[in-house]
């Protein structure tokens, strides 16, 4: 049926899709009957909150009658001094989600050129798609960037790049050499978008320190999330790192008291906790070396990864094998809908979480 507003909307938003999420423990627990489920589709923190964070929030609650410090001074000030970087380099927001949104409202018009990755995540042609832009895709070769084919697309009409690292959903990363001599490549009036949101995560020397191109005056914004390793994904803050020139253009287009108090206060006390963060790697890297050995005794192959995921090239119906896991109590992410058909995602767990995946695993494959 056809919606009688429709006439009323911006041309725009007729080419957006909603973005659909991993689906929630409680949704399967409610459809197949199940008590217990175990999440491993949207890349979160298996750990949960850190004592210090849970802290926080408690003591935070009897101020919720007042609005939260609009400018997050003092979560700024916090993770300006880790980054060893100035504070006016740096913009709070609702989730690094809400972040793209901010920097596609404040820099793209209709009609410029904006370069992506296929696949990728999928706000980056949301953000693109929303403001009118004209989208050029890049295949994916077949799990990295190819930084030589974006820069055969650049042209006068070229606004903004987006790029991702470690890639999701591949886990694979950009190289300092490959992204110095691509900045090198790009002229200064095209904005450079690299997000970072499995940074933490990543073990590789070859990965790049990109706030020292920032500092060295390289067009590029760098996105960062307390969602992942620091286990906030419900409270929805991640932050931007820019130019003091480009942080002051793009804070015009962020909405007043952009992040709320108890978001402000958890990650205060998340930056403060660094044996969380260690013990949180320390689980992710043992995850990980444990499904290495158990795929490869499976014969089954996967994308060597340096986030908290892995992309498993199952060799079938993916969404089959999705619904299957759903009525064990497994919910994973397939790969078709992330653009990549035959394979899944898979969140790297608690042990626990891990050895049940595997487990699954082998009930389905020996029936």
């Amino acid at each position: 049926m056809a919606n009688k507003y429709s006439r009323m909307i911006r041309e725009e938003i007729d080419t957006l899709s909603p973005y659909i999420p991993g689906k929630p423990i409680e949704e399967v627990q409610e459809e197949y009957g199940l008590e217990r489920v175990i999440k491993l589709a949207s890349n979160e923190n298996p750990l949960g909150l850190s004592e210090k964070v849970k802290k926080a929030v408690i003591n935070e609650l009897s101020t919720l009658n007042r609005y939260p410090d609009g400018d997050c001074r003092f979560l700024k000030r916090a993770m300006a001094g880790k980054l060893n970087i100035s504070e006016d380099m740096l913009l709070f927001g609702n989730g690094s989600d809400g972040l793209l949104k901010v920097i596609a409202e404040t820099f793209i018009n209709k009609g410029d050129e904006v370069i992506v990755f296929d696949p990728s995540f999928v706000e980056y042609t949301f953000v693109a798609n929303l403001m009118g832009a004209d989208l050029k895709r890049v295949k994916m070769n077949p799990y990295h960037q190819d930084l030589d084919k974006v820069l055969e697309l650049v042209s006068d009409k070229t606004k903004m790049i987006f790029l991702t690292s470690p890639h999701n959903p591949a886990g694979t990363i950009i190289t300092d050499r490959k992204l110095r001599v691509f900045l090198d490549r790009i002229p200064d009036n095209i904005l450079v978008i690299m997000d970072e949101a499995y940074y933490e995560y990543v073990q590789s020397d070859e990965y790049p320190d990109s706030l020292e191109y920032i500092k060295k005056g390289y067009p590029l914004i760098v996105l960062r999330t307390f969602s992942k390793v620091y286990a906030l994904a419900g409270l929805r803050i991640g932050y931007l790192i820019a130019d003091s020139e480009i942080v002051s253009l793009a804070a015009k287009a962020l909405d007043p008291f952009n992040v709320n108090r108890i978001a402000q206060a958890a990650a205060l006390a998340a930056i403060e906790d660094e044996e969380f963060l260690e013990n949180s790697i320390r689980v992710n890297e043992a995850g990980k070396e444990y499904l290495y050995r158990e795929l490869e005794k499976r014969n089954i192959s996967y994308v060597p990864t340096e986030a908290n995921f892995i992309l498993v090239n199952m060799e079938m119906d993916c969404m089959k094998l999705f619904e299957d896991l759903l009525r064990m109590g497994v919910i994973i992410r397939p790969g078709k809908p992330l653009g990549y058909p035959g394979h899944i995602r898979l969140s790297i767990g608690t042990e626990e979480e891990n050895k049940l995946f595997i487990n699954s695993i082998d009930k389905l494959l020996g029936e």
